[in-house]
């Protein structure tokens, strides 16, 4: 196995749920910290990695692969081992269920919570999340709910990568707007379940500490001005 580096912030969900899966499986992975407040990633260094400009980005020797949702899939199929079955199943409709719901993460969960909020409030655009940011999150827990409703995890009755995919960016929304259990039971037992994980309080955890204690710093540092 060639040297790991991911490039990774830790109050990223991305980041995070990567950082997640190499804890599962036990690889000795590199992390270098790109400072998001300070724009390192917008260095012309940074976007010759990955021209997007965001976090994180895996290198392993001298291939590089950047989304996180990529990177978990590959990780996990190139050093999974014995938990590959697990967390990526190899049959194919297990595995569409899986992809399904990592897309469901990148293209409306994560977007909702994080490229609407979170990069606003960092940039100083909004003051706190309006109405609509939080009309937006509800649907979205009311679809993380229905998928539950099928399976004790979002993919399966066992904990896959779309799991930590999802329950990053979940666990990122609570500083924004929590979950109600009695509109959305499904998913706050899911999360609950989610937050006792040793995995999430050992890596998730610090880092939704940090994003929440920097958001509500932006947001009241913009209301007294």
């Amino acid at each position: 196995m060639s040297k790991l580096m991911l490039y990774m912030a830790p109050g990223s969900p991305p980041s995070r749920s990567v950082m997640m899966l190499a804890e599962i499986l036990g690889l000795q992975m590199e992390c270098k910290l790109v400072n998001l407040i300070k724009l390192e990633h917008r260095t012309p260094e940074f976007k010759k990695l990955n021209p997007l400009m965001v976090v994180p980005v895996l290198r392993d020797g001298d291939f590089v692969l950047s989304d996180s949702h990529a990177i978990l899939k590959y990780l996990v199929s190139a050093y999974g081992g014995r938990h590959q079955e697990t967390l990526y199943p190899s049959e194919l409709k297990a595995r569409a269920v899986v992809d399904q719901r990592l897309f469901f993460n990148a293209s409306v969960f994560f977007r909702k919570v994080v490229n609407d909020v979170a990069f606003p409030t960092f940039l100083g655009a909004i003051k706190a999340p309006s109405e609509e940011h939080i009309a937006n999150i509800e649907e979205t827990y009311g679809v993380l709910d229905e998928y539950l409703q099928k399976s004790r995890f979002v993919a399966a009755d066992q904990l896959t990568i779309a799991d930590l995919s999802l329950g990053a960016s979940a666990t990122a929304a609570q500083i924004v707007h929590k979950m109600d259990a009695k509109r959305f039971p499904h998913g706050a037992e899911w999360l609950s379940r989610m937050e006792k994980e040793p995995v999430f309080q050992k890596v998730n955890a610090p880092g939704v500490e940090l994003l929440g204690k920097l958001m509500r710093k932006f947001w009241r540092e913009a209301n007294e001005a």
